[in-house]
């Protein structure tokens, strides 16, 4: 039994000091929050493992030109969209997430002359997300938007939202009227030196808000993928690429899918990330609603630390 004094002495000793390393992993990912790695993300998503609570505010100004075939000729028309949202952290993990958005929109209807500002639905979403120290995150989620009030089709802040929405073709749920939405999405993102590459695929139900008969539901696919890089720590450019494509819908083929892209630069501190981004699409805008627009958007960010309790380091008493 004196023998195997040492071994057990060992054995012990490993125990009482593995819950004290900072970098303790299990199967290759770390099981630390504070390890989480801090990245550069792209405008229209906030960053997969940010450390407490993210702040997002964006403007957006867009130059459209309507569609002589619903109009007559007319000149080019001005739009606004806002989007407010926040997301934080579950618990003091950087592993699980819950957030929510706000939108509101400002133009014309077709062949009006004074503008109307709309609101959209809110979004709701949570998410989960793992990373190891190769720079190859991975996850998931599921997100809502919630039809919080109903639109007549033949209102005039029902063509609003018809035109504001191709704008930002991703995120038409919020201004899809009297639709409900759910959405489960999946996220990866790998980090090369100063280059990441970040995606996520989301396939949202959408089903019309009606009463007595159940409405019929529509599928749809939405694709963000982004490429960025930082040529210093401070500043980061970026491409953010969207398609969206109706996999179920009453629409001509020809109108199922719809691009859009977005270069940005962007300025990285440890609290704030403002972007500056231009926005066009691609072969055919979102529904053939539009002949063509383009788009400037600012993004204002923050990130807001949540503290977490430090890492106790236990003492060993020698017997």
């Amino acid at each position: 039994m004196v023998g195997h004094r040492p071994v057990l002495l060992a054995i012990a000793l490993l125990a009482a000091a593995t819950p004290a390393r900072a970098d303790r992993e299990l199967f290759g990912y770390s099981l630390d929050p504070s390890a989480m790695p801090d990245h550069p993300a792209p405008p229209s998503i906030p960053d997969l493992t940010h450390r407490g609570l993210w702040l997002g505010l964006e403007q957006t100004w867009a130059s459209i030109k309507p569609k002589d075939a619903i109009t007559g000729p007319q000149d080019r028309s001005f739009a606004w969209l806002g989007r407010a949202e926040a997301e934080t952290t579950l618990g003091t993990s950087r592993r699980f997430f819950a957030g929510l958005a706000a939108e509101s929109g400002y133009g014309k209807p077709p062949g009006g002359t004074d503008g109307r500002l709309i609101a959209g639905y809110p979004e709701l979403w949570t998410r989960a997300v793992w990373s190891d120290r190769t720079g190859l995150t991975y996850g998931g989620g599921l997100s809502l938007v919630v039809p919080a009030w109903r639109r007549g089709a033949s209102s005039a802040d029902a063509a609003v939202a018809e035109g504001v929405r191709v704008v930002r073709p991703w995120d038409f749920p919020a201004f899809a009227d009297n639709t409900f939405t759910g959405t489960p999405f999946l996220d990866a993102r790998v980090v090369d030196g100063r280059v990441t590459m970040q995606l996520r695929q989301a396939f949202s139900f959408q089903g019309l808000v009606a009463e007595a008969r159940i409405p019929s539901v529509n599928l749809v696919s939405r694709t963000t993928l982004y490429l960025g890089y930082q040529p210093i720590d401070e500043l980061g450019l970026g491409l953010e690429v969207w398609e969206v494509y109706f996999l179920s819908a009453d629409l001509p083929d020809n109108q199922r899918a719809a691009f859009a892209l977005s270069p940005s630069v962007r300025l990285l501190t440890r609290t704030f990330q403002p972007a500056l981004s231009l926005l066009v699409p691609y072969d055919r805008p979102l529904f053939d609603r539009v002949e063509s627009y383009w788009a400037v958007r600012l993004t204002f960010g923050a990130i807001l630390d949540i503290a977490r309790p430090a890492v106790v380091v236990p003492e060993i008493t020698p017997r």
